[in-house]
């Protein structure tokens, strides 16, 4: 609850009180606030992460689809995820991380031995990645194929590189690529061919 509330109390108690007309009469358990806002456990990023360094985007895939089928709320879990990646750079480049994350020593324990599954450079990576995706879901229609695709990028990232740098620096001349002297299917007139493309390149 206080981690969705993000630091308000107002907030804090406004979820509180959410979860606890939901359950009304019951015992409100960690299971029932998760179910309430949606939000997902930390096992579930244990193994995200885990089978994103393994690069298993299947598994990704497949963990995606669990939540979704639970009702999770998919920009919810990303904002989660990107807090877990932020905790592993956390214990990974620095000595005092008992002090710095609100945690047991178990969980601390764990995020330390994932932390040594790759490098700080990987690891802003990834948060940069996922900070994207954030943003872009908050008016996004197709979530899951947003989330989908940031995944795939985690765990196959030559395919983002091959993305990114495909026709980088490449200005269209007309006439001058390839010699056809075509765009959008209109022949251009003999004063665009390869002699004109001489004297803009002179």
């Amino acid at each position: 609850v206080a981690k969705a509330a993000d630091g308000s109390m107002r907030d804090a108690l406004s979820l509180l009180d959410q979860c606890t007309a939901f359950h009304f009469g019951e015992k409100l358990t960690y299971d029932n606030v998760l179910e309430v806002l949606g939000a997902v456990d930390n096992s579930v990023f244990s193994s995200l992460f885990r089978a994103v360094t393994a690069g298993d985007t299947k598994g990704c895939i497949y963990t995606i689809e669990e939540m979704i089928i639970q009702g999770r709320d998919l920009t919810q879990m990303v904002n989660d995820f990107v807090w877990y990646m932020r905790n592993l750079l956390v214990v990974k480049t620095t000595d005092d991380a008992e002090d710095m994350l609100d945690m047991s020593s178990e969980n601390i324990a764990i995020l330390k031995e994932e932390a040594e599954l790759t490098d700080s450079d990987t690891l802003m990576r990834f948060i940069r990645i996922f900070s994207e995706l954030s943003g872009q879901l908050r008016y996004a229609s197709q979530k899951r194929v947003l989330a989908e695709i940031a995944f795939i990028k985690l765990t196959k990232p030559s395919m983002e590189q091959n993305l990114d740098g495909r026709n980088s620096g490449r200005i269209f001349r007309p006439g001058c690529d390839g010699g056809a002297g075509r765009r959008g299917g209109a022949d251009q007139s003999p004063g665009n061919s390869a002699a004109g493309c001489k004297r803009r390149s002179g």
